[in-house]
């Protein structure tokens, strides 16, 4: 019974993680991150830092619940939350839960992508595992 309280409990906090990134996407779209601060002669790293500032700060959530709530075993709710936001993410244009979501996503991030769409990819993915990593150490300390 546990096992399948730690997949719900992630699922719940990858639907979530996927709405957070979606809304900081939209707002580093909108030049809402940096407002004081915009480098106009590099617009590329100027979105690219904003997208890191607001999927950095949105995947902190994740992590905090997954530290709290499930400790012994964070990795792999860690990796769970991460598909399914990456499945989500993958089936924008598609039913939400399709498997070729994972598929779709790492094909146009990550493979066929420019350098915002790959670096959204390590964004999303790498984020609330350092995170995690940081609270992890924090809590030894």
């Amino acid at each position: 019974m546990n096992f399948i309280k730690l997949i719900i409990l992630s699922l719940c906090v990858g639907i979530a993680y996927f709405a957070l990134s979606i809304a900081a996407i939209g707002q580093s779209a909108a030049g809402n991150v940096f407002w004081w601060f915009n480098l106009s002669g590099y617009p590329t790293i100027t979105h690219l830092t904003q997208n890191f500032v607001g999927i950095g700060l949105v995947a902190f959530i994740p992590a905090f619940v997954i530290k709290s709530y499930e400790p012994s075993k964070q990795w792999l709710a860690v990796t769970v939350v991460v598909l399914a936001t990456i499945l989500l993410h993958g089936n924008m244009h598609y039913m939400p839960w399709d498997p070729m979501g994972i598929v779709r996503f790492i094909f146009s991030s990550l493979l066929s992508g420019d350098i915002g769409a790959t670096a959204m990819f390590f964004y999303i993915t790498l984020l609330p595992v350092l995170w995690l990593l940081i609270l992890k150490r924090a809590s030894r300390v």
